[in-house]
């Protein structure tokens, strides 16, 4: 934030959008932004914290590629595996698969098969140490810490704020969206109608950009920079 405004001379930010880890990253900014700076903001598929349950997640993620010293690329694939699974649900992988096997691959099932090819792909994005690094970072994710907890943080947020959840979501569930919402005093609370899971804010175009247009419409006259 300082970069930006002391580096670029950036005056204020209309709007903070972010869905996931970005949805954290905007919950922040809106507090360490408050009010001159960041004037609103849209946050998708988080929580005020990372909980036990994104832990875990998260934790056999990392454990996949500490078990592999030898080989840390291999337990990196393994990781992105775990995730792939965590960010979608039963109704969508049944959809999508079934229990079909892959053409021309013998006995292998097709989503067998899109696991591994979502797990060796993603080899050319991270390195396993990165991922760790990133993991480990948004288990820090607590916008109560120093804040006099949770809700007194949330409480403080006076900028106007979207927060949306998606129906589904297995990783985020719509119950911490929620709880955004009832506790920063000037939030509007939407849902995106999806079976997709927490990839639903990626999928489901349509209904987050009406989300947003909506929002930013709402708040123009306020949030003018």
């Amino acid at each position: 934030m300082s970069m930006l405004r002391e580096g670029l001379g950036v005056k204020g930010v209309h709007c903070a959008v972010g869905g996931s880890l970005g949805g954290m990253q905007v919950l922040e900014w809106l507090l360490c932004g408050a009010p001159d700076f960041v004037h609103s903001g849209f946050a998708i598929g988080c929580g005020a914290q990372h909980t036990a349950w994104q832990i875990a997640i998260s934790e056999t993620q990392r454990q996949a590629i500490l078990s592999t010293p030898e080989d840390p690329a291999r337990g990196l694939a393994v990781a992105r595996m775990i995730a792939m699974v965590s960010y979608r649900t039963q109704m969508a992988y049944d959809r999508k698969f079934g229990r079909d096997k892959q053409d021309g691959k013998g006995d292998k099932w097709k989503v067998q098969s899109y696991l591994e090819y979502q797990g060796a792909k993603f080899l050319s994005r991270f390195d396993p140490e990165s991922f760790v690094a990133l993991t480990k970072l948004m288990d820090t994710h607590d916008v109560g810490r120093g804040r006099g907890g949770i809700k007194a943080a949330l409480e403080s947020i006076a900028q106007p704020t979207m927060i949306l959840g998606i129906t589904s979501d297995v990783l985020y569930p719509l119950a911490e969206q929620q709880e955004l919402a009832e506790c920063i005093p000037n939030a509007q609370f939407g849902r995106i109608e999806s079976s997709e899971g927490h990839d639903g804010f990626l999928l489901e175009e349509d209904q987050v950009s009406e989300a947003a247009v909506t929002f930013l419409r709402s708040v123009e006259q306020t949030c003018r920079l």
